[in-house]
């Protein structure tokens, strides 16, 4: 029996066939080519919008932004596969008129409309909130690593730095011995030469790595990447990558993205209120709103979470010792509140109430037991928190741990410990827990402290930056100590009954989209160099996901229809 036949590849047609015909009426191609031509791309600030008068014709913006849109949503990012694509593949010749922009053209495009990008990812996100795709239910807040274009190799800190200038300092020396020794005779002229390149390459990056010690210091870097400058070490419960912290709000019905924040952040603490607020901009589309949202442990501030209910946002966050409430305290300031204030959601009037002592109308679910005291302002000694480590510099970390913490540096990634040593990771648990450790220092340490679970080392989540020792010396010399002039303010607290079933259905909300991203999708690294590049990209990731997420949800033509009525 014979095989198919297809076409002659020589045969001469009569009539050229119609391109649209080669193109499924469910395609999302179509959709990326109606959603695009619906925008306004003047508004949204990208170059060239209107044509020139003279001169060479350009590409049409409106093009290349449904190139790059094809290009994200089937894992295509690569500028030369782009460009490739725009000869090969039959539904990018449709969707830009067999238009072939080279590969320059096509990066240049997305290195020169980078803000204008994000604003074409929140557009779409604005669409799906009037279609009702995205709901207002409630969000669920969390951050992942993506990798950036930088090797650990790439990336110094201090204590790298030195290691490396003192094995340069050992290693010198012996070539040159070696150099001395060699034979002069023509058999040992190339081994000279090889010596003395050796000598002149180490010179050179050990004058190099003083360079940038010296530098660092002056600027008070605590690390610094030599390929992507914006790049950050961080931890994962793999390991240490060189990557950026994406902060996300998931929107709790659709599971889509509504909103991302880009960071160089290595931990998520001190991030819910700036990414709530973007969320509900998007929202309430800048009206005044209560959002709720559920984030984990990381995201554990009782001082952002004040800041939250401050700006109309109720923070469900996670605890680490899974009670069901907490505390957030305000400066109390007393004034006269009446219904119209107490009845309002503003930002300010909310603000307004909660320091006066007042629980807003809109808070009377989820706070109770308004009590003023006098807290202690002066220096004093007290127990330090997470965040109160985000603040401080090296030396104060230093300081702080010898008074019984071990203080975790989460951006070089070691710990002070209360000898004044300093700890590194040596290994990940199979809870996610990072042990730290010094050898040499804690065999001879005559303290033998341990961490509050009584462990040989300290132990710390991904999150987590400050932890009490349990050793005598400290318990006995944790005495409240005055130092200077006592004073006092007043402070009103709260207690936040926080929302269970929420934030027991926070992981299979938020850990959704990142699953997508980057496994079902691949983009779990970007191509681009700097935060301004990389958040452009991860605007174009977020993009992706939640076309595909839409068209799950319902359907290409459904989707399409939509937008001619909007």
């Amino acid at each position: 029996m014979a095989y198919k036949k297809g076409e002659e590849r020589h045969q001469v047609t009569l009539f050229p066939a119609v391109i649209d015909e080669y193109v499924e009426q469910d395609s999302p191609v179509r959709l990326f080519d109606a959603f695009v031509d619906h925008l306004n791309l003047c508004g949204l600030g990208f170059q060239r919008t209107t044509a020139a008068i003279e001169g060479r014709p350009g590409f049409d913006p409106r093009d290349m932004i449904k190139l790059y849109i094809y290009g994200y949503f089937y894992q295509i990012r690569s500028s030369r596969r782009l460009a490739r694509e725009c000869k090969c593949n039959i539904e990018v010749m449709w969707l830009l008129g067999k238009l072939t922009p080279d590969f320059r053209t096509i990066a240049e495009f997305r290195k020169n409309n980078a803000e204008p990008i994000v604003k074409v990812f929140r557009e779409f996100n604005r669409f799906c909130i009037n279609a009702k795709i995205i709901s207002r239910s409630y969000i669920s807040i969390d951050g992942s690593k993506f990798q950036a274009v930088n090797s650990l190799e790439r990336n110094y800190n201090l204590k790298k730095i030195d290691a490396r200038i003192q094995q340069l300092n050992e290693q010198i020396p012996i070539y040159i011995k070696e150099l001395d020794e060699s034979d002069d005779d023509e058999s040992g002229a190339a081994q000279r030469a090889h010596l003395q390149t050796k000598i002149n390459k180490r010179t050179q990056e050990k004058s190099d790595l003083e360079n940038m010690r010296k530098q660092m210091l002056e600027e008070g870097k605590q690390q610094v990447s030599l390929t992507d400058k914006d790049a950050k070490l961080m931890g994962t419960r793999k390991g240490f990558v060189m990557a950026y912290n994406t902060q996300t709000a998931v929107d709790a019905e659709s599971h889509m993205i509504v909103d991302f924040d880009h960071t160089t952040d290595p931990v998520d603490l001190g991030h819910l209120t700036s990414i709530a607020k973007k969320a509900k901009d998007i929202l309430s589309n800048g009206e005044d709103a209560i959002l709720s949202t559920v984030s984990d442990t990381g995201y554990e501030s009782l001082t952002d979470q004040a800041n939250a209910l401050a700006n109309g946002i109720i923070p469900n966050v996670i605890r680490r010792n899974h009670e069901n409430t907490t505390e957030v305290s305000f400066n109390y300031h007393k004034a006269d509140i009446n219904d119209a204030t107490r009845a309002s959601i503003n930002p300010q009037d909310l603000r307004k109430c909660l320091e006066a002592g007042v629980i807003p109308d809109a808070y009377k679910e989820i706070l109770s037991d308004a009590t003023i005291s006098n807290v202690y302002t002066g220096n004093r000694w007290h127990d330090v928190c997470d965040e109160d480590v985000t603040h401080m510099s090296v030396e104060q970390m230093q300081e702080k741990a010898k008074q019984g913490y071990f203080i975790r540096n989460a951006e070089v990634n070691c710990v002070y410990c209360p000898s004044g040593c300093i700890l590194y990771p040596i290994g990940n648990g199979k809870n996610g827990l990072v042990s730290y450790r010094n050898t040499m220092a804690c065999a001879h340490c005559p303290m033998k402290c341990k961490d509050i679970k009584s462990t040989p080392q300290p132990r710390f989540p991904k999150d987590q930056l400050v932890r009490p020792v349990d050793s005598k010396q400290f318990r006995d010399g944790q005495k409240q100590q005055y130092i200077g002039e006592k004073t006092t303010s007043q402070r009103i607290t709260y207690r936040l009954h926080l929302d269970i079933e929420k934030m027991k259905k926070r992981m299979s909300i938020s850990e959704h989209p990142f699953g997508t991203l980057k496994r079902a999708l691949g983009q779990y690294y970007f191509l681009l160099k700097g935060l301004t590049k990389t958040t452009t990209e991860m605007a174009m990731f977020c993009l992706s996901y939640n076309l595909k997420r839409a068209i799950q949800l319902r359907g290409v033509n459904a989707l399409m229809a939509m937008l001619v009525v909007a």
